[in-house]
């Protein structure tokens, strides 16, 4: 039988018990009335917490298809675009672009910090013909959050290029305002602040973005927007649905409106706040210029990361998240979405001060 771990990585999270047991109860049908008021419900309250007036549709895919499905459904075959790297999950932007055959300008952004916003308008004054601007709202790899509003209101003054973002480990315990903010497509996935088991992906989708879908000639079979947006107006979705995901979506979002975003982000940045005062204790610093809610990257300094992940697995059962490339053993990633109580943060930094007890020991 396998072990329960604690998940104090960036996804999948900890998933209430009562969320979980939707899971595990009967398959019902998606073409029924029934079903329809469901998803009506799941679509209002996805406008909700992508603080829209938009459509918001769902896609059964990882947070990447629906990167992927903002590419398609945006662009033509050689158009110009802008992306801002500042780590592994905006550096995904111009990859895709790249693969489907774009045009992809990149503002490198070094590792932990943000963009400075005049370097995009820089770039759109320079480039006449960029026609979408790609940015991330919290880069994973770093715990980084953008000034998404101060882009925003940039770009609101370039009628001919879209806002595209990447909102996936920041929508709800991060303020996200779709419309206020002027973004045209956001994306996001379930298994971060959304406290789901992974499988969905949501995008966002303006006015402005949909008249460019209209001549994008990426546009896909299964991502093609336009079958999307013909069965939301119905409160339907084009294809099967994971029926108990969807279920607990349902649920989930009724949890989070009831409680109210604002009380919610507070929430978790209480569990934040604690989590980066017992880290400090133990010598490590955030290293984000601008940490964002919820995901924690520390150097590990005199410690092997790689070695800590290990000992925290293996010996006390809690799973951190660990970094790739150049950083495999000198970088390690927390995160406190999904049903993480102070009682496991607590548990989570014993653990860890334990842990470099015995890597110090063992380099005597």
């Amino acid at each position: 039988m396998m072990t329960k771990k604690l998940l104090m990585v960036l996804g999948p999270t900890e998933v209430e018990s009562e969320i979980l047991e939707i899971g595990a109860k009967p398959q019902e049908y998606m073409r029924t009335p029934e079903y329809s008021k469901k998803l009506a419900r799941i679509f209002k309250n996805l406008q909700y917490v992508f603080r829209t007036k938009n459509p918001v549709v769902f896609f059964t895919s990882s947070g990447t298809g629906a990167m992927e499905a903002a590419v398609t459904n945006s662009l033509s075959a050689g158009d110009t675009v802008l992306y801002i790297n500042g780590g592994a999950f905006g550096a995904r932007w111009g990859e895709i672009c790249r693969k489907h055959k774009n045009k992809a300008i990149e503002i490198k952004v070094d590792f932990g910090k943000i963009v400075n916003p005049s370097l995009i308008q820089k770039s759109l004054d320079k480039h006449k013909n960029i026609k979408a601007v790609f940015a991330t709202l919290n880069e994973t790899s770093s715990g980084a959050l953008t000034d998404i509003k101060a882009i925003g209101a940039i770009i609101k003054n370039y009628p001919n290029t879209i806002f595209v973002v990447d909102c996936v480990s920041g929508l709800v315990v991060e303020e996200m305002q779709m419309d206020a903010w002027g973004i045209d497509v956001a994306v996001s996935s379930s298994q971060k602040a959304l406290a789901l088991p992974p499988g969905l992906s949501f995008m966002a989708i303006s006015n402005k973005a949909l008249s460019f879908a209209k001549c994008a000639n990426l546009r896909t079979y299964y991502f093609d927007i336009f079958i999307y947006i013909e069965n939301w107006k119905r409160n339907q979705h084009p294809f099967t649905t994971p029926v108990l995901l969807v279920n607990q979506l349902d649920a989930r979002l009724q949890k989070i409106k009831k409680e109210g975003l604002l009380a919610l982000r507070k929430r978790f940045g209480k569990n934040t706040t604690l989590l980066r005062r017992g880290l400090k204790q133990l010598g490590f610093e955030p290293v984000a210029e601008n940490p964002a809610n919820c995901v924690t990257g520390v150097f590990s300094g005199q410690y092997d990361a790689e070695k800590i992940i290990k000992i925290m697995r293996e010996k006390y059962n809690i799973e951190i998240t660990p970094s790739g490339g150049d950083f495999k053993n000198k970088l390690f990633r927390i995160g406190n979405f999904g049903n993480i109580l102070k009682k496991d943060i607590d548990l989570f930094l014993e653990s860890l001060e334990k842990t470099l007890k015995e890597l110090k020991n063992d380099c005597r």
